[in-house]
């Protein structure tokens, strides 16, 4: 006799740790930043086995939270209402996954993400250094007024990168870049590394990260517009 194919995906969840809506919803959370995006990307992108992936598209595109364009997939249309009800602030961590841990990657240095919720300016994501600096932006805590980061937020409209050596730790160094959002707000990006002045490497890699930020979050918009 054969097996279930969604026994079969629930019981491949299981073994890996996750349950089936933890995995559906973070699909969903990837396609909705993504679209249109292939099949071996959304595997590469979540971590997730590709023939996990697979069941699970198609279960998703059975009850129409997902629908396929050729190679590609999409939300489907019971879900978009539902997608821009979303915190912005959930779909902004989902959009800055993969850029700032390659920027983490690329430059060693300890990279965080920020934004305003509510009146205060928090941290959202962060990724540790290659070697630990001593300190860690923990996501929720308050982004320390004074720092880079936290001028990236006040002084609304400026996209040069903010360079701010010794603010937080003597022998620290901080690169800050604005990320537009599109709502009049923004978030911010940024990198932290041990030493007297980042290396316009560093810089560079910085802003161009914030620049993909605000690239994937106007997407959406971008796709919905008409041409």
């Amino acid at each position: 006799m054969s097996e279930n194919p969604v026994e079969a995906h629930v019981g491949h969840a299981q073994r890996d740790g996750r349950g089936v809506i933890e995995t559906a919803f973070a699909l969903l959370d990837y396609i909705s930043v993504l679209e249109p995006v292939r099949l071996v990307d959304l595997a590469e992108v979540s971590g997730f086995a590709r023939p996990t992936v697979y069941r699970m598209l198609h279960q998703l595109i059975e009850v129409g939270a997902v629908r396929r364009d050729g190679s590609r997939y999409r939300l489907g249309a019971s879900l978009l209402g539902l997608g821009a009800r979303v915190a912005p602030e959930r779909r902004l961590r989902v959009a800055a996954r993969r850029p700032i841990a390659e920027l983490a990657a690329i430059t060693g240095a300890a990279v965080s993400l920020s934004a305003t919720v509510g009146d205060e300016v928090v941290f959202l994501d962060a990724v540790e250094a290659r070697v630990p600096l001593g300190f860690v932006a923990e996501p929720g805590a308050h982004v320390p007024s004074g720092t880079a980061q936290a001028r990236a937020h006040r002084e609304f409209g400026r996209t040069a990168p903010i360079v701010d050596v010794g603010g937080v730790q003597a022998d620290l160094s901080c690169v800050a870049v604005a990320v537009p959002l599109g709502t009049g707000d923004v978030a911010a990006v940024s990198t932290v590394v041990a030493g007297a002045r980042p290396t316009p490497a560093l810089i560079a890699a910085t802003r161009t990260a914030a620049a993909r930020i605000a690239g994937l979050i106007r997407a959406p918009e971008n796709r919905s517009a008409p041409g």
